[in-house]
């Protein structure tokens, strides 16, 4: 139970911090879900003195991401780009642990040397979590995605491998570098080995099931889930890194397809990159939370007790500073190789393709190659680009929650059982500021160096197409409905009709102009317009509240399907007492469907009260055409909504009908006994084939909405970028119909 309760916790913390990220926009998630768990763990007091094994830890939340990160990388850039990637992952973790450890000992002499590298060694890693949530906010290039995510990959198990071998050296006072160097091999190589050949069993286990007709796409998602898992503990059940046997597997079962082949392989891909991506969202937040948690239990009252406030701000600032300045010095070295190497081979091609294009010319004739003739960029910019790519690499490697679960399982005593280990509360608290500070300086540098690019598909600019693209929508589908050729679609296509209606309302509403202001007064005004109409209409007749309830029931529908949405929806169905509004609940807990006599005479009642309240609106909109030049164009608009609405209002009522019922001033507004003579009880045939038809009339919408799209781009009236997003919504509409 307490599990559970712990879990519902930080879900809660999840959710909270999702939504105060909103609010406070200028933080990143990560550090917005860290603030809300450390919050969580001084408040509450389930969460105070939680710890999460790392074992647990990693084969939790590490284990799934490295997976799905692997999966998502293409094995060709990890290829080309191995050895700065090696470098970082294993080079760069060893002069990280020798600087840090060193100068960490020297400072503070209480820390002994290897305690001070097993601290070193826990800071070494990069976060895979905290990489892939920064880089999402910011715009890095493809190497450096590339390198970030890499190094994220392979980097964990190095720094895992040292710091076990100097927390051993520091409580057994015993190290062998010759062990370190065999041990760090097994687990290394044996790790990727062991990490494939699962990988290829399980890709071929897959397409197997696949070829034999047994696996499906809850089969084929939950497959890929309980991979990670199971590679994760075989592989340190033989003693090899799980963490590198995860990232082996992910990048063997990355089952890659030509597009276009199989609708089966693109409904499986699109099942399992949605599922993916809640479940990494999920894990990531988590992670974040769960870091923020584990927080205040590095910061105990012996720290305070023996160290003071200026000295432990001066060492939280030294260690990060050396970890700063060392892998900064190492990226700067690695990017001055790589370009050199990049440059060199670039000139071997230029002069292998000069002298053959030479061999077949004349002197006289010009340069074959001038193309290739171009402008060195000047030295400043070529080293202002090198030191901006090398700090975006540096900053863009933050520690994380890996780091805090490491240091973690530090040990508490010697190897006598009675001996504390030396200082161990100050090396917690220490990592946990420098993960704190590496991820402050991510967030507020990243942004500034590697600043996300200008989107041509600005929210006004698309909001404004998406307005004439439902507009041009609704006219056909108006005069679809107008033209009557194919009856029976009818009233499915009012109510498609209606929906494009809520639509283009709430587009209308979001565009910040002065539009979109006088579309807000004028909607508020018709509001109250339509209420006063209700008002005078009940007060001609005294109804009793348990006759009143089913007409205010139906009216909400009706009005609701004729295109009103919120509040707009209950005008003129309002009871004043509680009792009414009881009885108002009690009968919406009936169904809808008009399927008797007594429901048809309703409901034909009820579409007169409604066809009123349009009148109402229509001549309030036309007084102020007539009247304020200012809000003519917003009123005219709003007038041919309205009166859409009240033709689809009296279409219903003529639907099917060989007498036909014209609009007049002088309805007779009445709780009528019977449907007038000759008219026929049909309210209910139309409910059925709306809902028959539904989805094949939202299908044909939807293929017009997308011929708008074309439409529009054609004539240059939208970019490209914002036809593609718009593509893209109706795409996901369209996957949305039938279900």
């Amino acid at each position: 139970m307490k599990a559970l309760e712990f879990a519902l916790i930080v879900l809660a913390c999840v959710i909270g911090s999702s939504i105060l990220c909103q609010v406070v926009r200028r933080l990143s998630l990560p550090l917005v879900q860290i603030a809300v768990g450390c919050a969580a763990a001084l408040l509450v007091p389930a969460v105070h003195n939680v710890h999460i094994s790392s074992e647990l830890f990693l084969v939790m939340f590490i284990a799934p991401l490295l997976f799905d990160e692997a999966r998502h990388t293409h094995p060709r850039q990890l290829w080309e780009n191995k050895g700065s990637i090696l470098s970082l992952a294993v080079g760069l973790v060893l002069l990280t642990v020798l600087v840090v450890g060193f100068v960490l000992n020297w400072f503070v002499p209480s820390i002994p040397l290897a305690a001070a590298f097993a601290c070193a060694a826990a800071l070494a890693p990069t976060d895979a979590a905290a990489v892939g949530s920064l880089s999402a906010s910011v715009s890095l290039k493809k190497r450096q995605s590339t390198l970030l995510s890499g190094e994220s990959l392979i980097n964990d198990a190095s720094g895992v491998v040292a710091f076990q071998f100097a927390s051993a050296a520091a409580v057994t006072g015993a190290f062998s570098l010759v062990d370190a160097g065999q041990e760090f091999l097994l687990l290394f190589f044996g790790g990727i080995g062991i990490g494939a050949a699962l990988g290829a069993v399980g890709l071929y286990s897959m397409r197997l099931l696949r070829r034999r007709g047994y696996e499906s796409t809850t089969v084929h998602v939950l497959y890929e889930v309980f991979s990670p898992f199971f590679v994760f503990l075989f592989a340190e059940w033989l003693g090899v890194s799980g963490i590198l046997a995860v990232v082996a597997a992910g990048l063997v079962m990355a089952d890659r397809q030509e597009r276009l082949t199989s609708t089966a392989s693109a409904q499986r891909e699109l099942v399992s990159n949605g599922f993916w991506r809640i479940l990494v969202f999920l894990i990531n937040s988590v992670v974040f939370v769960l870091l923020g948690m584990q927080l205040p239990q590095a910061f105990t009252p012996a720290i305070a007790d023996n160290f003071s406030l200026p000295f432990l701000l001066g060492i939280v600032a030294l260690t990060t500073a050396l970890i700063v300045v060392c892998r900064f010095g190492w990226v700067l070295v690695m990017e001055v190789v790589h370009r050199f190497a990049l440059r060199r081979q670039r000139g071997h091609k230029v002069r292998k393709r000069t002298a053959s294009a030479l061999e077949t010319c004349s002197p006289n004739t010009p340069s074959p190659t001038p193309h290739l003739r171009t402008k060195r960029p000047h030295w400043r910019e070529r080293i202002g680009s090198l030191l901006r790519n090398a700090l975006v690499l540096t900053i863009g490697g933050p520690k994380g929650a890996v780091t805090l679960s490491i240091i973690f399982t530090l040990p508490t005593t010697l190897s006598d059982g009675t001996t504390p280990f030396p200082e161990r509360d100050l090396i917690v608290f220490l990592t946990a500021s420098v993960i704190l500070c590496t991820l402050l300086l991510a967030d507020g540098l990243l942004p500034l160096l590697a600043p996300r690019e200008h989107d041509d598909t600005s929210e006004v600019e698309l909001r404004r197409a998406t307005v004439k693209v439902l507009e041009g929508t609704l006219a056909e589908l108006q005069a679809m409905l107008a033209s009557e050729k194919n009856p029976q679609f009818d009233p499915a296509l009012r109510l498609t009709i209606a929906h494009y209606r809520v639509r283009l309302m709430h587009e209308r509403g979001a565009l910040d102009d002065g539009c979109s202001h006088l579309f807000d007064q004028l909607g508020e005004q018709v509001r109250q317009v339509q209420e006063k109409k209700a008002a005078a209409i009940h007060q001609q007749g005294a109804y009793q509240t348990a006759e009143l309830a089913p007409y205010y029931a139906m009216l909400r529908g009706v009005r609701q399907s004729v295109g009103y949405d919120g509040s707009d929806v209950k005008v003129g169905s309002r009871f004043n007492s509680l009792r009414g509004r009881m009885a108002l609940l009690w009968q919406r807990t009936k169904s809808p469907e008009v399927s008797d006599d007594q429901a048809e005479r309703i409901y034909y009642d009820t579409c007169l009260f409604a066809i009123e309240l349009e009148h109402a609106a229509l001549d309030y909109l036309q007084d102020v055409i007539a009247q304020d030049d200012e809000r003519r164009h917003a009123a005219e608009i709003l007038r041919q909504e309205h009166r859409a609405a009240l033709n689809s209002l009296w279409n219903r009522i003529n639907y099917g009908q060989e007498v036909k019922q014209e609009d007049r001033p002088d309805l007779t507004l009445d709780h009528h006994e019977s449907l007038p003579t000759g008219m026929e009880p049909l309210f209910g045939k139309q409910f059925a084939e709306a809902a028959r038809y539904a989805d094949e009339v939202d299908a044909d919408a939807l293929t017009i909405e997308l011929d708008q799209i074309r439409h529009l781009q054609e004539h240059g009236e939208i970019t490209l970028p914002i036809a593609n997003e718009l593509r893209q919504r109706v795409y996901v509409l369209q996957m949305s119909l039938g279900s």
